[in-house]
């Protein structure tokens, strides 16, 4: 059972009151979690499905109430947002696979936004809401390159319009992460990351900032740290910034001492684009323009803000550990059921 957490008033005043929304997804529970850890505030972790497995585990976290909200339903969102002090705003354009359209459609996430902006409004003018954290997309490091953008990134920035002509910018941060370490993670046949294979969507020499999703976690700690200094703010963040061929590198200099050799393999263009087109656009604005975070600036604030930015080479040691238990607990799983078959026998 999920616990249920009653705000008592004295818990009110001594924390400030967050309200995740997506919290069982990637980025919400990166966040939901960094906040828990703090014991500074009480968490709102608002999702469509307070029973999912996932829910149940951010439910077992300190400070944490699980609340029912989607963000397709704009009634369920002013209740979750009653009495908030923080809103973290996080969308999706992902609604399914189809054929010839892939699981990215802009208008889904659009209204998302607009849902949740109004809602957001709302809550600022009853008076209690004074900081609205926004999880956008990283801008282009060449503006003139820009276009054609992906239609999964002029949603975000879209939405971001949106926000300053509702009045919010003022109490507002945005922040734009760029591609994930967890989106080497696909399952394509032939390009699924392993000890032998890094698999990229860009060429193998052009520059790629990545960072892991749940640094946007630690990102909003620090950022709610110093809450006034950064109002009214967008920073693009990033976590490394390497060519293919360099993440290839990290990960064989990991693998080096069992003689196994990592090559950095380029999914197809035309494939991407058949599977999923907004992908394969945003491969070609990557080579042509690439994510724009400063990442000297980022290295100052993140000392401000105390961030400890997750590497990709401890992201992929986590990530082998996790392999290598897997792999075990299964060769475990074998043998016990292999040994109770000899004694059954």
């Amino acid at each position: 059972m999920h616990k249920q957490v009653e705000i008592l008033e004295s818990d009110a005043k001594e924390k400030l009151v967050v309200a995740v929304t997506m919290a069982t997804g990637r980025q919400g529970i990166g966040v939901v979690k960094e906040l828990s850890q703090t014991d500074k505030y009480q968490i709102r972790a608002i999702t469509r499905n307070i029973k999912s497995t996932k829910a149940l585990e951010l439910g077992s976290l300190n400070n944490v109430e699980l609340v029912k909200g989607d963000l397709m339903d704009p009634e369920s969102l002013k209740k979750a947002f009653e009495g908030v002090d923080v809103i973290f705003g996080n969308t999706t354009p992902t609604k399914g696979w189809k054929l010839f359209r892939g699981s990215i459609v802009r208008s889904y996430e659009m209204e998302q936004g607009y849902n949740l902006i109004n809602q957001v409004k709302t809550a600022y003018e009853k008076g209690c809401l004074n900081h609205f954290i926004f999880s956008s997309i990283s801008k282009a490091k060449d503006p003139l390159k820009n276009d054609p953008a992906p239609g999964h990134f002029t949603s975000k920035w879209d939405i971001e319009e949106y926000i300053e002509k509702s009045g919010l910018k003022k109490i507002t941060t945005v922040l734009r992460p760029v591609s994930y370490f967890e989106n080497f993670e696909n399952k394509l046949p032939g390009y699924t990351i392993s000890k032998k294979i890094f698999p990229g969507i860009v060429g193998k020499n052009f520059k790629w900032q990545t960072i892991a999703v749940e640094d946007v976690g630690k990102w909003v700690r620090g950022v709610l740290s110093k809450s006034e200094k950064y109002k009214n703010q967008s920073i693009n963040i990033a976590g490394e910034e390497l060519t293919g061929l360099e993440m290839a590198m990290t990960l064989q200099r990991i693998v080096s001492s069992e003689g196994l050799k990592t090559n950095y393999v380029m999914i197809p263009r035309l494939a991407i684009k058949l599977l999923e087109y907004d992908i394969g656009v945003m491969a070609d604005w990557i080579e042509r323009s690439g994510y724009g975070a400063d990442m000297n600036n980022l290295q100052s604030i993140q000392e401000e803000l105390n961030i400890a930015p997750t590497s990709l080479k401890d992201w992929l040691k986590t990530k082998l550990k996790k392999q290598t238990k897997k792999q075990n607990s299964w060769a475990r799983q074998w043998k016990s059921s292999q040994w109770k078959l000899q004694w059954d026998k």
